[in-house]
């Protein structure tokens, strides 16, 4: 993502409020961290079940450091979970 479309983003999320993502929705790297690979290879298999539409993808604002931003959250479609 380049910096014009991030500040788009920013720009659409500048309250400051603070979303929870819902159960089941993870990021890149808790992803990784429960699947036990890196998060270069999560985000290749991530892209992969997207294009597959077996992953479901949110935006959702949360705190970074001092900032809020969008920060892309997964979840996987038909969870037995």
């Amino acid at each position: 993502m380049n910096r014009i479309k991030l500040r788009k983003l920013e720009a659409i999320f500048q309250n400051r409020n603070v979303d929870r993502p819902p159960k089941g929705f993870k990021t890149r790297d808790q992803w990784a961290n429960e699947w036990g690979v890196s998060s270069q290879h999560c985000s290749r298999l991530i892209h992969k079940y997207i294009a597959k539409n077996l992953i479901e993808v949110k935006m959702f604002k949360v705190k970074s450091g001092q900032v809020t931003r969008p920060i892309p959250h997964y979840k996987i479609k038909n969870e037995n979970r």
